[in-house]
């Protein structure tokens, strides 16, 4: 039985839409979704820590998550905006390896 050795060095990251027109519009909205999951996870971190009433255990847990998806969405947004607002779509394999496994 002969095995498949193909190695892929590189793959095609596809944009919003091939429309052009669309393009500038769709990261528009995409970029005011994630503006707007800032605010709302960064105020709610906030209002958490400055009133007393609020230190409680369902409310630290609450101030958690709202720092989890801030981190997420902080770390995976900008660079899929930046990548379809990029004209050049090849992404190498070789750098994201290198990258990810960079301590």
């Amino acid at each position: 039985m002969e095995l498949n050795r193909t190695q892929l060095t590189e793959f095609v990251l596809r944009g919003i839409t091939d429309r052009s027109e669309l393009q500038v519009p769709l990261f528009l909205v995409f970029f005011l979704i994630y503006v707007i999951t800032m605010v709302g996870n960064l105020g709610l971190i906030f209002v958490i820590w400055k009133d007393p009433h609020l230190h409680t255990p369902m409310y630290l847990f609450l101030g958690n998550l709202a720092f989890a998806d801030a981190c997420t969405s902080s770390s995976v947004t900008p660079k899929m905006l930046m990548k379809f607002s990029n004209k050049n779509d090849m992404i190498s394999m070789a750098s994201e390896i290198k990258k990810s496994s960079v301590p």
